[in-house]
């Protein structure tokens, strides 16, 4: 799903949209591009990349380059200096409350300390049966769970090695709690190849839900964010739907922290 086609949220104005997404790709190597290159990398059809250029172009953010291609100003610089750094949980507010109505269920907000993560925010589910947490409760390893596993999954793999080779020492909450670094290391890659991680009764056997990391402006793993519900409502079909929606998520939460790379959905 490109970055651009995704169901629009309350209030979006479609077009600008697009075309701010035009202006991002500039944050990216070669940083010259022409309008055919410009709607293969967002799968946006030429003559609406062509548009929103000449209409970057109009404001002053980019402009023709030595070899016909369009380059970015130092208008872009110039705003770029007036940004202010923000909170995780800052950042993800908007996104987490648009999650909720969207879903109805529970969603949490977590981010990374050392090989855990805390939960800092969330929202209550919207149904008469659902999920409850506890905002700062304790530190979560990162073995175990939909948003620990999501952050696991996109660590380094000298940090996956330290966090598995500690396995052993880590709680196991139910019968599904993985105990074998084999298990978890596939499971790891099976995270990695779709972009979200699935928690099915690892944590609660009566709990079901999915995770994808967040990131920080210089590309580290920050978080994560989850939505999930009883296991009863999640059936296959739901996950799926569920899985496609926090990565989107958790893509926009990091946009707001000032990441400028790809979801990591393949």
């Amino acid at each position: 799903m490109s970055q651009v086609a995704r169901e629009a949220p309350r209030y979006l104005i479609q077009s600008a949209a697009t075309t701010l997404e035009v202006l991002l790709v500039f944050g990216h190597p070669p940083g010259h591009f022409s309008p055919s290159e410009i709607a293969a990398r967002l799968d946006i059809d030429r003559n609406q990349a062509f548009r929103c250029l000449r209409t970057l172009q109009h404001v002053g953010f980019v402009g023709l380059g030595d070899d016909e291609r369009f380059v970015l100003t130092p208008l872009a610089a110039h705003l770029a200096s007036s940004a202010r750094p923000t909170s995780l949980s800052s950042a993800a507010q908007a996104a987490l409350d648009d999650l909720s109505l969207c879903t109805g269920e529970t969603i949490n907000l977590f981010a990374k300390e050392g090989e855990a993560v805390i939960l800092i925010d969330h929202r209550d589910g919207l149904r008469p049966v659902r999920l409850v947490t506890e905002v700062g409760r304790m530190p979560f390893p990162l073995h175990a769970g939909a948003c620990p596993k999501a952050v696991l999954a996109f660590l380094s793999a000298t940090e996956q090695a330290a966090v598995l080779a500690r396995l052993p020492e880590y709680p196991r909450y139910t019968p599904d709690t993985a105990t074998d670094p084999d298990v978890l290391r596939n499971e790891l890659e099976q995270i990695r190849a779709r972009g979200y991680a699935i928690s099915g009764g690892d944590v609660d056997v009566d709990a079901c839900g999915v995770g994808a990391p967040i990131y920080g402006a210089a590309g580290q793993v920050a978080g994560a964010v989850s939505v999930g519900g009883p296991a009863s409502r999640m059936t296959s079909a739901r996950l799926d739907e569920l899985g496609q929606l926090i990565v989107a998520t958790a893509h926009l939460i990091s946009r707001q922290l000032g990441y400028n790379g790809s979801s990591p959905v393949p």
